[in-house]
């Protein structure tokens, strides 16, 4: 037997309040009667009903600020809200439904079209897969109405999109299940480090949402991916994690190397910029996550684009025509250097710390057109070998025996690493224009 609609009603008139309540539990209704608007938010947070009328003149708080608090909550964004409304009050239902109610009542009410109404809005809302089964988060239907909802209201907030990277390796090696356990995860530090009011909903999969309303989403990005990276390895076996790495194939079926868990998070603000439709605000995410994700380990890319903003390096590579370049290097300074490097040379970067790390890269981008990498020893040669020397290799190197050993293996150029970041920015600047000039 299917359990009752609960209806959840806002009234500080007791008349009218319990009125509403014995017809509405005369049509079978599950109904709660609360008497202001700071009680309605509370009883909502605790249980979330099936549905909300609330009046909007209330003492504590007002029906407007209540919906606004509830909009604004994870765990009720996705209530169907109507409000009541005495005759003459226009101005006030407007505001209403601009501050995100989904109907009106006027007082006094109409009887048969007060029923007809919740009918139709409970009907509708039972119909849309608003909440992911997996986490119970508000799923895309909902996700996409509170980001409309946002711009149209011209609101200053941050769109974050947050997913997993070698998350189909751990699924492959320890199993849906435990896949499932990762999602849960990352659902639950997420909920932990959003700011109150802030909005996170999950799009399915391992890809999730949040609607961020502080004025630091770097400084949000931060304690995520700290939290996030610190948590993740419990899901490991010991073994794997001594060894760094899980082995899996990829999705041409190479078998690979793959490193812990990461996160890649893309953020689009609407601080510097405006945008008309979801879509437009989504092709931009789309586009940063995917500049994350060529970076090794968890990162963020967060849109610091304005209205007045030429067009940048970022939006010219939507076309895909830029030739990938693969960068392995531990050394953070030396890294930088050599991304700099690139970057005016037009490559779309890979930038990976460790061979294992760049096995997960080349997952994605298998043809990098060159590998500038870290040679140490013979060994550290085995990452290039594996793409049977089809893009040139720089190599990097600290001492003669490592250079003798890229030499040998046939690199077409030697970059010594030292501690003048210019110097080997000046060294690989004649390595590539050399390669340039001379590309066999």
């Amino acid at each position: 037997m299917t359990a009752p609609a609960r209806i959840l009603v806002a009234e500080d008139e007791p008349d009218v309040g319990m009125l509403l309540q014995e017809m509405l539990a005369g049509e079978g209704y599950d109904v709660q009667l609360v008497t202001n608007g700071d009680q309605l938010v509370r009883r909502a947070q605790e249980q979330p009903p099936d549905l909300i009328i609330a009046d909007l003149l209330m003492p504590l708080m007002d029906g407007l600020e209540a919906i606004r608090q509830l909009r604004n909550d994870t765990r009720t964004a996705h209530l169907p809200m109507l409000i009541l409304t005495a005759v003459g009050e226009s101005a006030r239902v407007v505001e209403g439904l601009e501050t995100g109610a989904d109907d009106y009542i006027v007082k006094p009410y109409d009887r048969e079209v007060l029923l007809a109404r919740v009918r139709s809005h409970l009907r509708r809302a039972a119909q849309l897969p608003t909440r992911n089964p997996l986490t119970g988060l508000p799923g895309n239907v909902a996700i996409q109405a509170e980001i409309s909802r946002q711009l149209e209201q011209q609101s200053v907030f941050a769109l974050m999109y947050v997913d997993l990277d070698n998350f189909k390796a751990f699924n492959d090696v320890y199993g849906f299940a435990r896949g499932d356990r990762a999602i849960h995860l990352l659902a639950s530090v997420l909920q932990e480090q959003i700011d109150p009011g802030d909005f996170l909903g999950h799009i399915g999969g391992d890809d999730f949402v949040i609607l961020h309303f502080g004025a630091d989403p770097e400084a949000l990005c931060q304690r995520i991916i700290r939290v996030f990276d610190e948590r993740i390895r419990s899901l490991y076996d010991e073994a794997d994690l001594q060894r760094g790495y899980l082995i899996a194939t990829d999705r041409y079926g190479v078998p690979r190397q793959f490193g812990i868990i990461s996160l890649s998070i893309a953020v689009v603000t609407t601080y510097l910029r405006s945008f008309a439709t979801v879509d437009e605000m989504s092709r931009v995410a789309a586009e940063l996550k995917q500049a994350a994700k060529q970076v090794s380990g968890s990162s963020y890319k967060i849109d610091r684009r304005s209205d007045i903003t030429p067009a940048s390096p970022l939006t010219d590579r939507r076309s895909g025509n830029s030739p990938d370049a693969l960068i392995v290097c531990r050394n953070e300074v030396a890294r930088a250097a050599i991304v700099a490097t690139l970057n005016v040379r037009g490559y779309r970067l890979l930038i990976a710390d460790t061979e294992v790390a760049a096995q997960g890269l080349l997952a994605h981008h298998p043809h990098p057109c060159l590998v500038v990498a870290e040679v140490i020893d013979a060994a550290s040669l085995a990452l290039w070998q594996q793409l049977n020397h089809s893009a040139p290799l720089i190599a990097l190197v600290h001492d003669q025996a490592a250079a003798a050993a890229a030499r040998a293996a046939g690199a077409v150029a030697v970059v010594w690493l030292g501690n003048n970041p210019l110097d080997l920015s000046d060294q690989l600047q004649t390595a590539l224009t050399a390669l340039a000039s001379d590309p066999e």
